[in-house]
């Protein structure tokens, strides 16, 4: 992801998008190797739904500091503004859930798994109810690892996470790297930017998607309020500032490699911080 170094905005014309088939050989010894690197900042942040211990003693201590003005808008709920996005994307009638009450049970019972605390929200549930599970289990009480941790949690079904014949999954909209909650508008899939706001359209998505695809309007991604300069597009959708970045931290890295009739894949998760450093977070051999 070495991109990063020459700017600091991410988009599909970047080299972790089209790796080069020279650049692949130079690394395959002499085998067959093949990559694949996903931007997980598009997607939607499963662990954005509450905030983090860090962040909940960030502000507290904010609000605190002799510098906080009285009488100073108060800033916007980033836990309600994530369960808005939530809502908006799994009532975009692709998915299982078709109703209010039934997103409200996804979203209680997923904030009651995250959080750190045994309080069960109106339709959450917490350790009572996974210890009741045949064979019993607990609740983690923090942060996903894997997406795939997601069956565990009340309610999130088979037929939510991978679909079925008349819906689609959600599973791979979804990513546990990053808890800021921006979704990467330079990257992100269709419903991911029609949940952006509720006066989103299919075809508003789709006029974004060709506006972000042409390289002649390369530069012009840098800006997080590009998606205002589309022709056609109607003034009075504006994303909120904190849903949405033109930055990528997160990316997911298959490997395949093929060498004297062998077969080995693996993959990983890497991150990369604001210092430009460059962390593997994982790596899973298959």
């Amino acid at each position: 992801m070495s991109d990063q170094q020459e700017n600091n905005f991410d988009t599909v014309f970047d080299d972790w998008s089209n790796l080069k088939p020279e650049t692949i050989a130079a690394l395959s010894g002499g085998g067959d190797l093949r990559i694949k690197i996903t931007d997980l900042s598009g997607r939607l942040q499963v662990n954005a739904l509450v905030l983090s211990k860090e962040e909940k003693k960030r502000r507290a201590k904010e609000r605190k500091s002799p510098g906080h003005r009285r009488g100073k808008k108060p800033k916007k709920n980033p836990e309600k503004m994530q369960r808005q996005l939530w809502k908006r994307f799994l009532l975009s009638g692709k998915f299982s859930p078709d109703n209010d009450d039934a997103v409200a049970e996804l979203l209680d019972t997923l904030a009651d798994w995250l959080d750190e605390n045994n309080s069960e929200r109106d339709k959450g549930a917490e350790q009572g109810y996974y210890r009741g599970q045949n064979p019993p289990y607990d609740a983690a009480n923090g942060p996903l690892m894997f997406v795939e941790e997601l069956f565990l949690v009340k309610g999130w079904s088979r037929k939510l996470l991978l679909g079925d014949k008349e819906h689609a999954g959600i599973i791979g909209y979804l990513t546990t790297a990053g808890e800021d909650g921006k979704i990467n508008i330079n990257t992100a899939p269709a419903l991911l930017l029609q949940a952006l706001s509720s006066d989103m359209t299919e075809d508003l998505a789709a006029d974004l998607i060709e506006f972000r695809s042409d390289e002649k309007n390369k530069d012009r991604l840098k800006n997080p309020g590009w998606y205002r300069q589309v022709s056609g597009f109607p003034g009075n959708i504006i994303f909120a500032k904190e849903l949405i970045t033109t930055s990528s931290n997160a990316f997911r890295i298959q490997v395949t490699a093929f060498l004297d009739g062998l077969r080995r894949s693996g993959t990983g998760i890497i991150l990369r911080r604001k210092t430009k450093e460059q962390v593997l977070l994982y790596w899973k051999v298959e």
